[in-house]
């Protein structure tokens, strides 16, 4: 009995020290508790029997050490929250990278940013669903911070001024704050490799990829840095050994002369470990092209200089600070060893320095030492000009990451649906330049496929949740200022399309009980109730009318969705094309001529055009994103569409020969 009592005793006081209820507070999750509860009480349970008296002595030790230690832990995050400094990134072993789902704000003298990352830890906007995952890319850009961009908002990041200029690209940034060039290649090797990119830009920065160039293991201490918000607290005010004379980092420049000597790549003098540092640079660089070349991309190099080779003021104020003399200093040596060792390698390479030295606006922050927005800007501009054997006639017309989509034309004006920064859905039109933008509705209810007669009387727009499949068709005059919905109160309705006349809406409807499936019906204006019905057993979708006003073309489900036409005259129904994939979002083109479409061939949706005399199919796109809802301008050569291409979206406009 007292051996038992001992051994309760022990347990219970092992518990009180490792309260279940604390636990569970600290770590938000029945199952972690309840295995550290169990380890706990197993542990406890073995010392117990223990006929070891130091045994016991060092098992009551650590246990009140550690219990300190993680109530400490949990006081600090509930009553200490406001000060705890945000873990950016998550450990992978060999490299670390950005924590998924982060929506931070930074907020320095300097700037204020909004941070957001998806759940690959990819930046996003404010816009994009965190859930939504980049499968594939064309570019995938690696970096340091200098590319990560933290003290920007993502539509100042020059990845995203690069979709501008190159909108039918799937870009992604992957850029990690404080990564060297080895850190980088694990996580290429880990998770870029997956993205199966075209091409790979690798971006190297005079600031610090000249030096320390190794390779990294996850110590004891980082994976402590990553768990526990109280020791990111002392590490960043109290164990920080950090030392600014001048108020700002100064990387490559240190104020210890053999500091220089080691690790500086502009100061002449050299130690072996420069030396090492400058033959383990053309070593990881030649990994690197080992790795992107093995999976069939290209690796493309660039370089970022430094603040102190752009700028001669802040220069003569490090030699001053530091007492280096003008003949100790060679500014020109990492763009040097940058274009031998990618000449030596046979990469394509672009040194930035120029451009960066050319620019009316200085490309960093004073104090902080990265790029600030015009930074970006002067990246972006000087990419682009190298970049431009990539480029095409596809222009990007939407300002930013708005979800903008279902474009159309209408005297000089492009309609089409957004989403708002507060959340709400906008119907907006504008001119083809960006000007003139007015927003013809808003609600917090989705509001999608927007159209305008041509007469310019009525805009028809579907309203409600689309997942569901619960909305409304509504229709509004713009002259009375009225509205009313189009469907009765049993049905459901989306995708309106006008008639030429502006006397006639098409549009899917279904019953509320989902019973029987959408079918197209036709609905008269003046008359305001549904006219005719268009019998199909099988659900059909996106109705236009035929110039003439005498057919509609609609999509109909079977194995794969195709195109067909109904007779308002006769009634006749008729194939007009099928596809061994689906055909979604059709429109005819101003002559008559031509169908274009969005069609799923290779697993994403292209835009093909289909010629009505020959009979002919042509894929007018073929890229890694989506394109859909094809909309004619004034002639056949003008096509608007939207898109979507990884993280970046919005309304384009390309010029095509049918």
């Amino acid at each position: 009995m007292i051996i038992q009592s001992k051994q309760t005793n022990c347990i219970l006081l092992a518990l009180l020290m490792w309260n279940p209820l604390m636990l569970l507070l600290l770590t938000k999750s029945w199952g972690i508790t309840a295995v550290i509860t169990i380890v706990v009480i197993a542990i406890s349970f073995m010392v117990s029997t223990s006929q070891s008296l130091r045994v016991k002595v060092w098992a009551f030790n650590l246990c009140a050490l550690s219990s300190i230690a993680f109530h400490s832990e949990l006081l600090f995050r509930e009553f200490l929250s406001d000060k705890d400094i945000p873990n950016l990134y998550e450990l992978h072993g060999k490299y670390y990278f950005n924590k998924p789902f982060l929506d931070k704000e930074f907020r320095t003298n300097e700037y204020v940013s909004s941070y957001k990352t998806n759940c690959q830890g990819y930046r996003i906007d404010n816009l994009s669903n965190a859930y939504d995952s980049v499968k594939t890319c064309d570019w995938l850009f690696i970096g340091d911070s200098f590319t990560q961009g933290a003290q920007v908002n993502y539509n100042d990041l020059y990845t995203t001024l690069l979709f501008r200029n190159f909108p039918d690209k799937i870009i992604v940034n992957a850029g990690i704050s404080g990564a060297g060039l080895y850190d980088e290649l694990n996580y290429f090797k880990d998770k870029g490799k997956t993205l199966r990119p075209k091409v790979v830009f690798l971006q190297i920065g005079v600031f610090n990829d000249f030096f320390n160039i190794k390779e990294r293991s996850a110590t004891f201490q980082d994976y402590l840095m990553e768990s526990s918000n109280l020791y990111r607290y002392f590490a960043f005010n109290f164990f920080s050994t950090d030392s600014l004379p001048l108020g700002r980092w100064t990387e490559p420049f240190f104020p210890s002369k053999q500091d220089n000597i080691d690790y500086n790549i502009l100061f002449k003098d050299k130690s072996k470990v420069k030396i090492s540092d400058m033959k383990a640079f053309r070593t990881c660089i030649n990994a690197w092209k080992k790795e992107v070349e093995s999976i069939g991309a290209k690796l493309v190099l660039f370089l970022i200089p430094s603040k102190e080779q752009v700028s001669p003021a802040l220069l003569q104020e490090v030699m001053n600070r530091y007492n280096i003399a003008p003949t100790q200093l060679d500014m020109t040596a990492p763009n040097r060893l940058f274009e031998n060792v990618s000449k030596a390698l046979n990469l394509e390479h672009y040194d930035l320095t120029q451009g960066f030295c050319k620019s009316d606006n200085f490309p960093f922050f004073n104090q902080d030492e990265h790029l600030s927005a015009s930074g970006h800007t002067i990246v972006a501009t000087e990419l682009t000009k190298h970049l431009q054997k990539y480029s095409n006639s596809t222009k990007l017309l939407s300002v930013r990451n708005s979800h903008d989509r279902y474009p159309s034309f209408y005297e000089g004006n492009l309609l089409y649906q957004c989403q708002d920064l507060d959340g709400g859905y906008l119907i907006c039109s504008q001119n083809l330049d960006g000007t003139n933008r007015q927003i013809l509705a808003k609600s917090y209810e989705e509001l999608v496929h927007p159209i305008i007669s041509q007469d310019g009387r009525y805009l028809a727009y579907t309203e409600g949740n689309q997942e569901s499949s619960e909305t409304d068709v509504i229709i509004r005059d713009i002259v009375l200022k009225t509205e009313h919905r189009v469907n009765n109160n049993k049905q459901y309705a989306a995708i309106p399309m006008f008639n030429h006349k502006g006397t006639m809406l098409a549009l899917p409807i279904w019953n509320k009980n989902k019973v029987t499936p959408a079918n197209i019906a036709i609905y008269s204006i003046e008359r305001n109730c549904i006219i005719k019905t268009i019998p199909s057993k099988v659900e059909c979708w996106r109705p236009i009318f035929t110039n003439d006003d005498k057919k509609i073309l609609y999509i109909q489900k079977e194995k794969y969705f195709k195109i067909k036409s109904f007779d308002l005259t006769t009634g006749a129904i008729s194939e007009i094309l099928s596809l061994p994939f689906d055909i979604w979002d059709i429109a005819i083109s101003p002559s008559g001529r031509y169908i274009v479409f969005a069609g799923n061939k290779d697993g994403n949706w292209d835009l093909f055009s289909y010629c009505l005399k020959t009979k002919q199919v042509k894929q007018l796109t073929k890229t890694k994103g989506n394109e859909w809802d094809p909309a004619f301008g004034t002639s056949d050569a003008d096509l608007f569409y939207a898109g979507t291409f990884g993280i970046n979206d919005g309304v384009f406009y390309k010029k095509i020969k049918l």
